[in-house]
């Protein structure tokens, strides 16, 4: 009986250790089923791009499937983009979620991949071409840009409204990325929002992903059209480099101050750390919460399901526009030092 016991023992003690805790620096894990390629306009590094990047990962060890991101050096760089996804394809991988800032680019080297039985998804950005015209990828995920941008438009309109009993003399969308579509969308959305609401000067205008440039171009841009009492932005980084601008400029509209004739309130969108502690302190009004982390988790769990199952859902995944302003980015702020939710 004795000797049975101790087999029993030594049999529990081997089916309790790790299946990867084999030779060191070998594992006994399965091999991916999958390799799929995420390519976007930007660096992991970019707090926005790390919560997609941390998305894709959490997803591909999830499905034990392998994950690639590769994103531009220079943010909105569509070139590197192209040598990217032609690398890629070289590679004949089993999905590809990309990001389409620039269909014409993009085009003909999705739609080749595409033929070739590759199945791909739009993530950040879709191809806002006419159905017709667009590129045939299975889904999108990610926001609604023009609700974004008009979102925006709207919580600092309602601010505004709240302090000064009127709308902006005028606004303007400081874009960071010329030529980036999204960019554009948003800039749309927010310009037609305002003027709908009796903004009389609404427009965009280019100041680049450099914070130096940036608030050089804008500070001309102020000067030379001194009515604006609105910057939009599209990204929280950008938001910050404005407030600090205005703050220089002596400009800066507070939320949580008495109004001042010749002060201008700033949007944002996306979320990091800076951004929401902007919004506590009255510097910015509200900002656009995407979830980049459900573009990057959802980009890799659907490209498995279509390989695997041939699943896939019936419409795009919509991951925003989701308001953050005074009134919750305390709780956001809470979520992304306790979770890093972004």
């Amino acid at each position: 009986m004795k000797t049975w016991m101790k087999v029993v023992a030594v049999l529990v003690l081997v089916a309790s250790i790790p299946l990867f805790a084999g030779t060191k620096g070998t594992s006994l894990a399965a091999e991916p089923e999958y390799t799929f390629y995420m390519i976007t306009h930007s660096q992991s590094a970019d707090v926005f791009w790390a919560s997609v990047n941390k998305g894709m990962e959490d997803a591909a060890a999830s499905l034990n499937v392998k994950a690639v991101y590769l994103g531009s050096t220079t943010s909105g760089d569509v070139a590197q983009m192209v040598s990217n996804l032609e690398t890629v394809l070289a590679a004949k991988p089993d999905g590809i979620a990309i990001s389409i800032t620039d269909p014409n680019a993009l085009d003909p080297l999705l739609r080749g991949a595409i033929k070739q039985g590759i199945p791909v998804v739009a993530i950040n950005v879709k191809d806002f071409r006419a159905e017709k015209d667009a590129i045939p990828y299975l889904r999108y995920i990610g926001e609604d840009s023009y609700m974004t941008g008009a979102t925006q438009a709207k919580a600092v309109l309602n601010a505004f409204q709240a302090m000064y009993g009127r709308v902006p003399k005028a606004a303007v969308f400081g874009t960071h990325e010329p030529g980036n579509i999204v960019q554009e969308i948003r800039a749309k959305g927010v310009i037609e929002t305002v003027t709908a609401a009796g903004v009389k000067a609404a427009e965009i205008t280019n100041i680049t992903y450099d914070p130096a440039k940036a608030s050089e171009l804008m500070r001309a841009y102020l000067e030379a059209h001194p009515d604006v009492e609105y910057i939009a932005t599209g990204n929280s980084a950008v938001a910050h480099w404005m407030v600090q601008l205005l703050k220089d400029l002596g400009r800066l509209g507070k939320t949580n101050e008495p109004m001042k004739e010749g002060n201008v309130f700033v949007g944002a969108i996306d979320l990091d750390e800076q951004v929401l502690n902007d919004i506590i302190a009255g510097d910015v009004v509200a900002t656009i919460d995407q979830q980049p982390y459900l573009q990057g988790y959802f980009g890799i769990q659907l490209l498995y399901l279509w390989n695997k199952h041939s699943y896939m859902p019936g419409s795009d995944i919509a991951t925003g526009p989701f308001l953050v302003d005074k009134s919750n980015a305390d709780q956001m702020l809470k979520l992304l030092k306790e979770k890093g939710r972004l």
